[in-house]
């Protein structure tokens, strides 16, 4: 039997779909979403969220028999867009221990990479990727040579995308002293600042080590290091630095850098955290023993985009608590209040018992919950290895893994508002639960629906695996339905534009535009023109938005959606009509 060209083609479209269509989010928690478990290791994953909603993921992957970089990216509604258990990226040769690495999504939905290899001898050198939503390597199979040194021992690669749309990377090179490599590189894959990178150097003997990087304004960037004397192993005179670099690589703040924590008592193999405060400043984390009693304390401090801490100097304690420990604080800002929340690993003195705190911060850098914050696990058995704070609106959003004794490891989220309530029922919700040794956790949200998506290493059939879940804002999970603002911006035109993806099942997505206010419908019609539902009826400011639909109690099928807005004074400012398809 022959097939023309036009079924032929027809054919392998039904059958992409269909199996495009057979992962999405999943409202079961002891299943989850699949991202990738083949055979051998899947792991030190990463997450990136791009503007359109839709995830990447990418991780170490040992399916071969050695460590190769494999990529795979979530539309908005958790359907795989490549190839089952990802594409491959790189495989060139890596070093047996691997060193952290990072990953991003830029503002027109690529996705770019920068890790080590061993590919230009047995030293590790930092490298370049950028790969489209198509799945494209946009800088060529081998990506971009970051360094020109290719004999000094370079980990850590740090990237961010800037506001003038260029990447800037940031990573450790060399010994005797250590130093630090900045580079910037354009859309078209060009080096900006010179063949070679700018090096970083104290000029002393003095080590620079764990670089941290975020965006800030006008091009430019804000960078996180610390700084110390002596051995990694047992530092001396130990420092968090920073400074902001304009966008030809000039520094801002002054002629060195800035100094965020000077009192010299932080373990050299802890890394302090820095996070955007998304209003082009950085916030900075950290634990340390200044008062020499054997306890470690979380802090946290604030510089704003020119430079200016906004909390006490050396930071604020997240805790008053002076009989526990307070670990590993990380945090995230609230630019609606002006507040910070963070998260830490609480411990008693000897560690035998281990908690869960949260604080909030105030603009000025006071505890606002209390002098101890607030127990999400009191003191116990139980660890807390692994957590994630995002904000939206007035709540704030903690991720975290609790670990067990046996192995058992449970992902779960807990939201909170402003006062410290908790807003979910039951509190806290659980993920996921997993048997791992292995957990890094890693977290996004989307603002235009408020989905939180989390993914990790999951041990449930091999080595490992990458699995994900999503939490609604509700702290439900699954399919995506409702309708979220994208932007506020008014745009030039009222608009429908296509679902996606098309064809769909059961979930799709419709966004649209209005440009002044309107009361907004928009319904679903079957072929024969009956309405079988109404996804939106409610009043706009002008802005764009996204609406959900779920046709799970629908047959396979054409459908039609129609957008009908309407003046306050009852004049039609606009109507137009698109066709969907729904396949099962």
């Amino acid at each position: 039997m022959k097939f023309s060209s036009a079924i032929f083609k027809t054919l392998l479209l039904l059958i992409f779909v269909n199996f495009n269509l057979l992962t999405q989010w999943n409202s079961d928690v002891s299943v989850n979403t699949l991202v990738s478990d083949p055979a051998g290791e899947q792991s030190v994953q990463k997450l990136a969220l791009c503007p359109d909603g839709s995830t990447y993921y990418s991780w170490f992957d040992s399916r071969s028999g050695s460590y190769a970089v494999y990529l795979q990216k979530l539309d908005v509604n958790g359907v795989p867009q490549f190839a089952a258990n990802g594409i491959l990226v790189s495989n060139n040769p890596q070093n047996s221990s691997l060193v952290d690495w990072d990953m991003i999504a830029d503002n027109n939905n690529n996705c770019i990479l920068t890790f080590t290899d061993i590919r230009s001898g047995g030293t590790i050198n930092p490298f370049a990727y950028m790969i489209s939503s198509a799945g494209v390597q946009m800088w060529g199979p081998n990506g971009i040579t970051l360094s020109d040194s290719i004999n000094s021992f370079q980990p850590n690669p740090k990237v961010v995308q800037t506001s003038d749309g260029n990447y800037v990377f940031f990573w450790r090179i060399g010994s005797g002293p250590q130093k630090l490599a900045l580079q910037k590189i354009n859309a078209a894959g060009v080096k900006q600042w010179g063949a070679s990178p700018v090096i970083w150097t104290s000029g002393t003997t003095e080590n620079y080590d764990w670089p941290a990087i975020v965006p800030s304004d006008n091009g430019s960037v804000i960078l996180m290091f610390s700084g110390y004397t002596g051995s990694f192993i047992s530092p001396s005179n130990y420092r968090i630095y920073s400074q902001k670099v304009s966008s030809t690589g000039a520094r801002v703040w002054n002629a060195t850098q800035d100094t965020v924590y000077s009192l010299g008592r932080v373990s050299g193999f802890y890394t302090p955290r820095l996070f955007s405060d998304g209003n082009s400043g950085a916030v900075y984390c950290w634990h340390d023993d200044r008062n020499s009693v054997n306890l470690t304390t979380g802090y946290v401090q604030r510089k704003n985009s020119s430079g200016a801490i906004q909390f006490p100097v050396n930071g604020t304690a997240v805790s008053g608590n002076s009989s526990n420990n307070h670990f590993a604080p990380v945090a995230a800002y609230m630019p609606a209040t002006g507040e910070t929340f963070v998260a830490w690993q609480e411990a008693n003195g000897g560690q035998t018992q281990v908690g869960f705190y949260a604080q909030k911060i105030n603009a000025s850098g006071t505890r606002m919950w209390g002098s101890d914050g607030i127990a999400i696990q009191s003191l116990g058995t139980d660890q807390v290895v692994a957590y994630t704070v995002m904000t939206k609106d007035t709540s704030a959003i903690i991720c975290f893994n609790q670990s067990a004794a046996g192995g058992n490891n449970i992902i779960k989220a807990t939201k909170m508002g402003t006062s410290g309530a908790y807003l979910w029922p039951g509190n806290i919700v659980t993920a996921g639960s997993i048997t791992s040794s292995k957990i890094r956790l890693n977290s996004v949200i989307y603002p235009a629906n408020s989905n939180s998506i989390l993914c990790w290493q999951d041990k449930r059939n091999d080595g490992g695996g990458i699995y994900a879940q999503n939490i609604k804002f509700d702290g439900t999970f699954g399919s995506l339905v409702g309708t979220g603002n994208i932007s506020s911006n008014i745009p030039e035109r009222f608009e429908l534009d296509q679902n996606y993806p098309n064809p769909f099942n059961p979930v799709t997505r419709i966004r649209y535009s209005i440009t002044e206010r309107a009361d907004v419908n928009i319904s679903v019609y079957d072929i024969l023109g009956n309405k079988v539902s109404e996804i939106v009826n409610s009043a706009h400011n002008s802005g764009t938005y996204e609406a959900g639909f779920d046709a799970s109690g629908f047959a396979s099928g054409v459908y039609f959606y129609r957008i009908n807005a309407v003046s306050t004074e009852g004049n039609k400012l606009f109507n137009d009509t698109k066709r969907m398809i729904l396949i099962k």
